[in-house]
């Protein structure tokens, strides 16, 4: 029967290679993005969401103006991660339909914005 046997020096060295390896993933992974919660933040989101999200989405509590609008703003986060969606914002936001529009909000508006979403979430109603 064969046996592995590896020498203690060359144990520790294969040991503290991983270590590093995993400390270096830890040390280049993106920073989680904190959701602020803060009224000024909100309201300089909701500014955002008016400007370039209102003609499409249905802000607060309004309604679809049309039944082929995407949905409304207060149930994005049924559908998307918001972390994920704030490094969308950040990164450059694209969907894959012809008149979504590319936006590229950068770390304070997509923070913001994030922000005036979050505060405005609801459950979407159970489909009939």
């Amino acid at each position: 029967m064969y046996r592995l046997f590896l020498h203690p020096a060359a144990l520790a060295l294969i040991l503290a290679m991983g270590t590093a390896a995993c400390d270096r993933a830890v040390q280049d992974a993106p920073a989680m993005t904190v959701i602020k919660t803060d009224a000024q933040s909100i309201a300089d989101g909701r500014k955002i969401a008016e400007t370039q999200c209102a003609n499409c989405h249905a802000l607060d509590t309004d309604a679809k103006k049309r039944p082929e609008d995407p949905p409304p703003m207060r149930y994005l986060l049924a559908q998307y991660n918001p972390y994920t969606l704030s490094e969308d914002f950040q990164a450059g936001l694209h969907v894959g339909h012809e008149k979504m529009p590319d936006f590229v909000f950068g770390p304070l508006g997509a923070e913001v914005l994030l922000a005036y979403i979050v505060s405005i979430q609801q459950e979407p109603p159970a489909e009939e």
